[in-house]
C-alpha cells in the first residue's frame, strides 16, 4: 500500500478546509476541523498527480498576461454585443484547430483556460500528444480568420510562457516557432466546418 497517498498536503488540505467554512458561513474551529478532515479525506479518495511549475512568475510578463487579457475580454465581449443587438445577423462558426510549441501540461491548461475566458471562442477539445487545441469560434469574420485565431492562440501562449516560463522553455518555444510551416501546410479538410 502507498503511505504517500495517505500524507497530509497542508497546502491542498487547508485550502479545502477555507472553502468549507466558508460555504458554511462559519469561522468557529469545529467548521475548521471538519473542514480540515474532509479536505485530507479528499485528497486521500481523489489523489491528483503534482504539478511541478518548472518556472517561477515574472512580474512584468504577469502584468502584460493580466492586462492583454482585460483588453481581449473587453474587445470580445464588445464585439459580441454588437452580435447580439444587429438586426440581421450572419455568423459564420467553425472549428479551428491550433498548435501548441511548449511542451507542458500547467502551460497548455493555462492557454487554454485563457482562450475560453475571451468571449466568442470556447476549447472543445485538447490533445496532449501532439499539443493541440480545437477551438469554436463564434464569427469567423474576414478572408485570414483562421490564421487570426492561430496568432491568438501563439501569441497566448508565448505570454504565459513569458509570465511562468524558464529560459529554456521561452527559446525552446521561439525555435519552434521558427519551424513553423507555413499556413497552406498546416490545413486539412475539416478544419472549419460553416
Amino acid at each position: 500500500m502507498n503511505r504517500s497517498r495517505f500524507a497530509f498536503r497542508p497546502a491542498a488540505v487547508l485550502t479545502m478546509a477555507l472553502v468549507w467554512m466558508l460555504l458554511w458561513g462559519s469561522f468557529s474551529p469545529v467548521a475548521f476541523v471538519g473542514g480540515t478532515l474532509l479536505g485530507w479525506l479528499i485528497t486521500i479518495v481523489f489523489p491528483l498527480p503534482p504539478v511541478h511549475l518548472s518556472g517561477r512568475p515574472h512580474l512584468a510578463g504577469t502584468a502584460v498576461l493580466g492586462w492583454r487579457l482585460v483588453h481581449d475580454l473587453v474587445v470580445s465581449s464588445w464585439k459580441v454585443m454588437k452580435l447580439t443587438w444587429a438586426r440581421e445577423v450572419k455568423l459564420r462558426s467553425g472549428i479551428v484547430r491550433t498548435e501548441l510549441f511548449s511542451d507542458n501540461d500547467l502551460y497548455q491548461v493555462q492557454v487554454a483556460e485563457l482562450i475560453s475566458l475571451v468571449p466568442g471562442t470556447v476549447v472543445v477539445e485538447i490533445m496532449r500528444s501532439p499539443r493541440r487545441l480545437y477551438l469554436h469560434v463564434l464569427d469567423l469574420e474576414g478572408e485570414h480568420a483562421i490564421d487570426d485565431i492561430r496568432q491568438l492562440v501563439l501569441e497566448t501562449e508565448r505570454r504565459v510562457l513569458r509570465a511562468f516560463g524558464t529560459a529554456q522553455e521561452r527559446e525552446a518555444f521561439e525555435a519552434a516557432c521558427v519551424q513553423l510551416p507555413p499556413d497552406s501546410a498546416r490545413t486539412d479538410e475539416w478544419e472549419m466546418e460553416e
